[in-house]
């Protein structure tokens, strides 16, 4: 059974290239539920930490710039440095997790615990990605993705 399930009512932005990035955040979290189960989390802990620290920068600097682009930033500036300030919270405590890791701490299950909560919240909270998906839907026309293209690769 996995940690977190994507359920497309809960979760969809309803941009497919925000969902898919969403999806990879569930499935870094679902392997290292995985390897807990099977006695291998300390092994896979700091690569899944350094994995969440690269592609979440990844996703939160897309995603920002996304915002910006489409108006978003500018409509409702208030919401857009708020959402920027929890992705700036969420790679800091990621951080703070590795290191601790590093140190020797067992912190698996606080990975998996802040990680599963902050995604769930984050993503279906009316107030964060829900909110731009809103407003990308009512107030956007037309939007090129393309014009904004980070190259993943750099981020895995």
């Amino acid at each position: 059974m996995a940690l977190i399930e994507w359920d497309e009512r809960r979760y969809s932005t309803g941009i497919d290239r925000y969902d898919d990035q969403h999806k990879r955040l569930f499935a870094v979290l679902n392997e290292l539920h995985d390897a807990m189960r099977e006695g291998r989390a300390e092994e896979e802990l700091g690569d899944t930490l350094r994995e969440l620290e690269r592609y979440t920068e990844y996703h939160f600097t897309d995603e920002e710039e996304f915002m910006e682009g489409c108006g978003y930033a500018d409509d409702c500036s208030e919401c857009f440095f708020g959402h920027q300030e929890m992705h700036e919270e969420f790679a800091q405590k990621v951080t703070e997790l590795r290191k601790k890791h590093e140190e020797g701490e067992y912190i698996t299950m606080e990975v998996l615990e802040f990680a599963r909560n902050w995604l769930d919240s984050h993503i279906a909270g009316g107030e964060q990605d829900q909110n731009y998906s809103d407003y990308f839907a009512e107030e956007v026309d037309d939007y090129d993705f393309s014009s904004h293209d980070i190259d993943e690769s750099t981020f895995q």
